[in-house]
């Protein structure tokens, strides 16, 4: 029996209404877009960011900038290096308004400073607002007084104003350990409208607490539907995360001036029953394909790789559609992908039905 999607998408509008409509509108204020203050730090930043981990075009970056963006994510690692300096292009004669974020990974204290001041310099800046420990996945990280104490003396020799964190995984874990350790003042945060519940409830218990939230991930990979693509999901999808309480900022991933353009009128718009068939038919587009960074594959595993290196690399080359992204994480993360496409029996059963040992697989073919 043949059913129509749309009469089916119209059936489930009722019972979806609970679980994808925001509870409340978190604070906003005025101005070109709408700004919160984002946590104890103080600064008060555009509810869409800007995410320039993929962009080469310092034109589409300015675009936004020049719309009313205030909010700017990179890192030394993206692009070999490359972003930031495409990021210091595109902010040339505008720092002074802008919020800018970078990241360093955990290491000695040596090549943490060198990463850090190869950022300024490709950023051309003598400051960033904010300098994030790169992927942070436990409470042990998170209270490593070694690494503080390296950020703190980074931070009180001018080269940045507040330390922070960003996670991909076990991210309940990492925010609770934020807001107990009390160190780092800002988190991003890997979140969209499949993420559970429980990283819901932490991100607005921590931001309760004055913990900075940045959403990443927004746009659960960028799929797109390929038996309705009339049907965007992507504005939705975003003014579903910005809605959600404790959420200061977004910062989806833009490469062109049309997808700033698109995000720009989402944050403008508003929800409402079309956002929910929208979103339902998005979720059943990534069913089996994207992960939702539950991290629940992690504790079925018995290497403890869970395969959420494997998906998110498939993301970044079915999603993203971009295979150099793909192939970078692919070499950082090499000896989790080869764990999990070697592993003689997979114990995961992904929550989003995702074949872990097929996605570890094709993960490898990026590290060949």
């Amino acid at each position: 029996m043949h059913i129509n999607k749309r009469d089916l998408l119209k059936g489930a509008a009722a019972s979806l209404g609970a679980a994808l409509l925001p509870r409340k509108v978190f604070a906003s204020g005025s101005g070109p877009l709408p700004t919160r203050t984002l946590g104890r730090t103080g600064l008060e930043v555009s509810v869409l960011g800007y995410g320039a981990m993929q962009c080469s075009d310092a034109s589409a970056i300015r675009h936004g900038l020049d719309r009313g963006i205030s909010y700017i994510d990179t890192a030394d690692c993206y692009m070999g290096g490359r972003n930031e300096r495409i990021v210091g292009q595109a902010i040339s004669g505008i720092r002074d308004r802008l919020v800018i974020a970078t990241k360093v990974h955990i290491s000695g204290e040596a090549r943490m400073r060198s990463s850090v001041d190869r950022s300024l310099a490709s950023l051309g800046v003598d400051q960033v607002d904010i300098m994030q420990l790169h992927g942070m996945s436990s409470r042990n990280q998170i209270v490593r007084r070694d690494i503080q104490q390296i950020m703190k003396s980074m931070k009180d020799e001018g080269k940045f104003r507040f330390a922070a964190v960003t996670t991909h995984s076990n991210q309940v874990q990492v925010l609770k350990a934020v807001v107990e350790d009390g160190f780092y003042d800002t988190v991003l945060v890997a979140v969209n409208f499949r993420s559970p519940p429980a990283l819901f409830e932490a991100i607005e218990e921590a931001a309760s607490a004055g913990v900075g939230i940045i959403a990443m991930k927004t746009q659960n990979g960028g799929y797109r539907d390929t038996s309705w693509p009339e049907l965007t999901p992507h504005q939705a999808a975003l003014r579903f995360i910005l809605d959600k309480p404790g959420v200061h900022v977004a910062v989806p991933g833009m490469l062109s001036r049309g997808m700033v353009d698109e995000n720009l009128q989402a944050v403008s718009g508003k929800g409402g029953l079309t956002d929910l068939l929208r979103l339902e038919a998005y979720r059943g587009e990534l069913a089996g394909r994207a992960c939702s960074f539950c991290s629940r594959c992690l504790d079925q595993c018995r290497y403890g790789t869970g395969g959420l290196d494997a998906a998110r690399i498939a993301m970044y080359a079915d999603g993203y559609r971009d295979e150099r992204l793909a192939a970078e994480r692919g070499v950082q993360v090499a000896a989790a992908v080869r764990t999990c496409a070697d592993c003689p029996g997979c114990t995961v059963e992904c929550s989003q039905g995702i074949d872990i040992k097929a996605a570890a697989k094709r993960a490898s073919i990026f590290l060949a």
